[in-house]
């Protein structure tokens, strides 16, 4: 199965696309411009990577973007393809819910009849594009539901401005016959939690994801870890590969105790140079200093900790984000 749904929604979400693009253009369908026109969009609306971040209007962000590509491309014989393909997107933006409308027979209608749209049209486009659009919906309401559960939902702690631990609990009501410490020895230990993890490293997935469908991007994870997956080779990489796409490893960081970075310094080294982030818990097999620390994207700290007064005054030498817990 693939845990990966950031990557498998994108897919999806492109084969639709591209076969919106198809049904358009029927006989002179450019599959390859388009493809390459959709990642660059797919890049910026779901990936928040552009070349104008001072765009503070997404809309016009991702025009800015498409003309770039336009002009990249462009070339006399494709010139009026390419013009074709960025006046398509002013649709696109409404079927990938950037902008509301009020029905989708009246943005259908507008469409076939948008002078600014020069490709002959076949005489079944409207009812093409109407079964395309229903279809559409489909795959997201079904996608939707294939990650919800009832039996399972994540809790949020503020950590830090924007910055939240995310953290399982589950809606099952279980018989007062076991024990709350015993539900509990179960649930948060060996290959229960492990298992726990897949859940909670998916749920995660689905919220940045969520996020970054409603062009929120400010919100960053703290996810938990069990360092016995550190033994499990391809245990880790199935479950870390749940956050192997652009947006989930810039959203979500991992957080694990500092003497399992130790021990597992290799494995954790090899996942952070492949862009996955890290956030570490200082214990007593850290010896002070700081430039250990540029590796990881958060540093995390009770107070209680003997060297925190020592490693607050030097918090401006340390690029990574000092957090209390």
């Amino acid at each position: 199965m693939d845990y990966n749904i950031i990557s498998r929604y994108l897919k999806q979400l492109k084969i639709e696309f591209l076969d919106f693009f198809r049904i358009v253009f029927d006989n002179v369908y450019p599959k390859k411009i388009c493809g390459e026109f959709l990642d660059r969009y797919f890049d910026v609306r779901y990936n928040n990577e552009t070349n104008y971040p001072r765009e503070k209007d997404f809309v016009t962000r991702v025009n800015k973007e498409l003309v770039l590509l336009y002009k990249t491309l462009r070339t006399a014989e494709l010139d009026d393809t390419l013009r074709n393909i960025v006046a398509l997107f002013g649709y696109i933006i409404y079927f990938d819910d950037i902008d509301a409308f009020a029905e989708e027979g009246e943005l259908i209608n507008s469409l076939v009849e948008d002078e600014n749209i020069t490709i002959s049209h076949s005489e079944n486009l409207k009812k093409d594009l109407t079964t395309w659009y229903v279809n559409l919906k489909k795959m997201k309401e079904t996608f939707n539901s294939s990650i919800f559960s009832k039996e399972f939902s994540l809790i949020e702690k503020r950590l830090y401005r924007n910055t939240f631990k995310l953290d399982l609990v589950h809606n099952v009501k279980i018989s007062n016959l076991y024990s709350e410490f015993a539900i509990n020895k179960v649930y948060n230990s060996g290959t229960v939690y492990e298992q726990r993890l897949f859940i909670t490293y998916i749920m995660a997935s689905y919220l940045v994801l969520d996020n970054a469908r409603n062009l929120d991007f400010s919100k960053n994870y703290v996810v938990p870890f069990s360092e016995a997956l550190l033994g499990k080779e391809k245990k880790l990489k199935r479950l870390l590969n749940t956050f192997n796409n652009v947006l989930a490893k810039k959203k979500l960081t991992i957080m694990i105790e500092y003497k399992d970075y130790v021990n597992s310094k290799k494995i954790i080294d090899e996942y952070i140079n492949m862009g996955y982030s890290f956030g570490v818990v200082l214990d007593d097999k850290f010896n002070g200093d700081i430039n250990k620390l540029v590796l990881f994207s958060y540093v995390f700290m009770y107070e209680d900790y003997p060297s925190y007064d020592k490693i607050i005054s030097k918090k401006d030498m340390i690029k990574s984000k000092i957090i209390t817990l």
